[in-house]
């Protein structure tokens, strides 16, 4: 395979775009996997799981220490909109960017959830027959309402029970600027002095926005198929070395949300601005997550390990 050939010394160039031909073919039913992944995170312990606590509540997070002997720093990584902590594309990179001297912490992040839901056509037809059954209407009347006369006959020795899981359920959530520093602080309390941000999808946007409020300096930022963001009150401004990856085949409008902020980047004559493609890669590079790697591991090579070296 063609990307076999590629190698992190490879990818010097920190001004110009370019494509990365994988030779690989994009296999369906990535919607499919990513699904089972989920329901396999969720029976699975997570590796490196430690929650972090957060204005009294536990934020689900997991950090690997590095196993290459050679601490490079450390990256957090931001998760996609609708995903976990843990994903498909989250997931591998934390685990083996920790082998190439690079920490990683990810953490859960407060961002819109919207799941698919689906009933099967049986259970759609049971619910269709329950409603045309008048019997169970009547049934199911009578046990509401003596439901409702224990309730009342119970009241007065209730009133007096909290139930705190309602309450701790009650609670808004929490911030993610709260969410963030709680992670750097505990980066910090370890020793770690280079941080790098990598998100993913929509919290990428979330990435660029905690940026300029953080105490302990982020050293770079890693752009995971981001399509639309205010270029000129967000971007323009960033000082820090920026890498932006992306796939041919990613959602609709990412790659010119890119060739927009490439403009303007060199409007601006903005230094250290990466633009890397991946041929036949879609938005959670499904099969082509080594590359993605790859990808990553020499920018962050060529921009905080061996800066300069051509």
């Amino acid at each position: 395979m063609s990307w076999s050939a590629f190698a992190a010394d490879d990818m010097t160039d920190m001004g110009d775009e370019s494509s990365i031909e994988t030779g690989l073919v994009e296999i369906d039913g990535a919607a499919e996997t990513d699904s089972k992944s989920s329901m396999m995170r969720q029976i699975s312990p997570v590796a490196g799981y430690q929650a972090l606590s957060v204005a009294g509540q536990d934020i689900d997070a997991a950090y690997l220490e590095e196993s290459l002997g050679e601490r490079h720093g450390a990256i957090v990584l931001f998760h996609d909109q609708g995903e976990a902590f843990e994903s498909s594309l989250i997931t591998p990179l934390r685990h083996q960017l920790a082998e190439h001297g690079w920490s990683t912490l990810t953490l859960t992040f407060d961002l819109p959830f919207e799941p698919n839901v689906m009933l099967s056509a049986s259970l759609d037809k049971e619910a269709m027959s329950a409603e045309g059954d008048e019997t169970d209407d009547v049934d199911a009347s009578d046990e509401e309402a003596e439901a409702q006369a224990t309730e009342d006959a119970n009241g007065d020795v209730n009133d007096d029970v909290i139930d705190n899981s309602a309450m701790k359920a009650d609670l808004p959530p929490v911030p993610n600027l709260e969410r963030i520093e709680a992670a750097l602080a505990m980066l910090q309390a370890k020793g770690i002095k280079q941080v790098i941000f990598l998100g993913h999808g929509n919290d990428a946007e979330v990435a660029i926005d905690l940026l300029d409020s953080q105490t302990l300096p982020v050293e770079g930022l890693i752009l995971v198929g981001l399509s639309d963001v205010d270029v000129d009150d967000d971007f323009k401004g960033l000082k820090i070395p920026v890498l932006e990856v992306y796939g041919t085949q990613d959602l609709p409008g990412v790659a010119m949300a890119i060739k927009q902020r490439k403009s303007s980047m060199k409007r601006v004559a903005k230094p250290n601005y990466t633009i890397r493609q991946i041929l036949g890669a879609n938005h959670v590079f499904y099969g082509l997550e080594p590359m993605l790697l790859m990808t990553v591991r020499s920018w962050l090579k060529a921009t905080f390990i061996e800066p300069g070296r051509e």
